[in-house]
């Protein structure tokens, strides 16, 4: 019976030391952690500001890539939600929502999940450092309240290992998805950028390449556009849209590209989407093809065309960022023709496919 007794005793002793011990054991607990990245504030903020490409870099599913995840609330801001599930208990159920954004300086999210603690939260500050102010720092804080919860304390201990180890992980592989998105600040475009749906188009097209020099390239495109001209005159076609222009090569001395004009026939109405190939009686250097429909990135530009390189890459830095991959080439919409393209006040579309 007195080893009974003693039995009871050390256990009452060990449970007041736990007791006593968590007491004075934090009741709250944070980690943070910092990278560096020569990309654009705006390209860092957006990507943090939502959800599009939240599964390229949080470690949750490094845990498990099965994970079933899904989008709530706006798209992008406050109130934007990624729920997730997950039969891995390392990574359980929950969600990361947007409680508070400010441009340029920080994002906060609320955090819920299977683990202990509450008031859990994940904020991303954002500093100008470097050179000029040139470089963004980002650093990504957790913070967690355990309150009078003894266990939860003690899981507390170990904060530093489990969150900062996954911390760690996170911002290292947002530094590489930053490393493939140009480093173009397309906040700096004065018009917005969109995502829609193109049509399968039936197109006459010619491939050519001349040197850089803006001369020479306008002389380049004319002469395929007159040899395309021939081609719809002799088999009844009409211009389906504004002609363009698909880069094909873009290099400090050259220029490859694809003069491109969709066409329908007289007879078919604008817009309508291609149907059955059609049978064309070809001519010089021309060729025919069918596009198939797809979703595109897009802006509008005005001025030179030499400007047209720089929006192409804001085109798919803000593409990427937003959580669509660019793929294909890109292409420019010359809304007043060859002859207008070094106008200050030219017009043009520019598209880049995404997948």
């Amino acid at each position: 019976m007195s080893r009974v007794i003693e039995f009871l005793i050390s256990l009452l002793i060990v449970a007041a030391l736990f007791v006593l011990v968590g007491l004075f054991l934090p009741s709250k607990r944070s980690f943070n952690y910092s990278v560096e990245t020569n990309r654009p504030m705006a390209t860092v903020y957006d990507l943090f500001n939502g959800f599009s490409r939240f599964r390229d870099w949080n470690p949750m599913v490094r845990y498990d890539p099965r994970m079933e995840s899904n989008l709530s609330g706006p798209e992008m801001g406050v109130g934007a939600k990624f729920n997730f599930h997950s039969r891995d208990a390392v990574v359980g159920s929950g969600s990361w929502e947007i409680v508070e954004s400010v441009p340029g300086e920080m994002v906060r999210y609320r955090l819920a999940n299977d683990a202990r603690g509450a008031d859990k939260t994940m904020t991303i500050r954002f500093e100008r450092t470097g050179q000029m102010n040139h470089n963004v720092k980002i650093t990504q804080e957790y913070r967690v309240n355990y309150g009078f919860d003894l266990l939860g304390r003690y899981a507390g201990l170990y904060v530093t290992r489990n969150v900062g180890d996954d911390i760690k992980r996170g911002l290292d592989k947002f530094s590489s998805l930053l490393a493939t998105i140009p480093k173009f600040d397309y906040t700096q475009h004065p018009n917005p950028f969109s995502m829609v749906d193109m049509p399968a188009q039936d197109v006459l097209l010619v491939s050519t390449a001349t040197k850089r020099s803006n001369d020479l390239i306008a002389i380049a495109m004319e002469n395929q556009v007159s040899w395309i001209n021939k081609v719809m005159a002799a088999n009844g076609l009409v211009a389906d849209g504004p002609l363009r222009i698909v880069t094909n090569e873009f290099t400090a001395d050259s220029f490859g590209f694809d003069v491109l004009q969709p066409v329908r026939r007289s007879s078919t109405p604008a817009g309508t989407p291609a149907g059955e190939r059609m049978s064309l009686l070809l001519e010089g250097p021309v060729n025919y093809d069918q596009i198939a429909a797809r979703k595109v990135a897009t802006t509008d530009f005005t001025g030179p065309s030499p400007g047209l390189a720089r929006v192409r890459d804001m085109v798919r830095a803000w593409s990427i960022t937003h959580g669509h991959d660019t793929t294909d080439r890109p292409y420019d919409e010359y809304l007043g023709g060859v002859s207008t393209m070094l106008d200050e006040d030219a017009k043009f579309k520019v598209y880049w496919p995404v997948k």
